[in-house]
């Protein structure tokens, strides 16, 4: 080790109990010491161990998305692995007043199926997405009913 390294002390944010804690003795603040370990003392970090609980493992039985290369696991994976971008020119909205005017908008989104008419006026789209995209993996899964 190093000379110039030193332990942190014990509590150092303790005042030492030579002054009182209501008396202001010194007006510069107190600084932590700082630590260093180096290298060659630091403790060897190994992989977490497998889960072998049963109850806390987990499987994926279904999966469900929608995003900006499509509403389904198969086109999404497709355009994902054929290197396509999902970011184009906004046209969802007039964006000629902000300095970017591109973005990754969901396209040729419907919820037909996955949520009624009501709740399709009154949810915000990323509820609806999240909604969808739940559902599908249920669908997926055969857990949806």
């Amino acid at each position: 080790q190093s000379s110039s390294l030193r332990a942190s002390p014990p509590n150092p944010l303790r005042l030492p109990s030579n002054r009182q804690s209501h008396q202001i003795t010194n007006a510069r603040p107190l600084r932590r010491q700082r630590s260093f370990i180096s290298a060659s003392a630091s403790a060897t970090v190994s992989a977490p161990k497998r889960e072998t609980d049963p109850k806390k493992r987990v499987v994926i039985t279904g999966m469900g998305l929608v995003s900006v290369f499509g509403n389904d696991v198969d086109a999404y994976y497709e355009k994902l692995l054929s290197g396509e971008s999902g970011i184009s020119l906004i046209d969802r909205f007039d964006a000629s007043k902000f300095p970017t005017r591109f973005g990754g908008q969901i396209r040729g989104f419907s919820s037909e199926g996955y949520i009624d008419g009501k709740n399709e006026r009154r949810l915000d789209d990323c509820l609806k997405y999240c909604i969808v995209a739940g559902k599908k993996a249920l669908e997926s899964a055969n857990l949806g009913g």
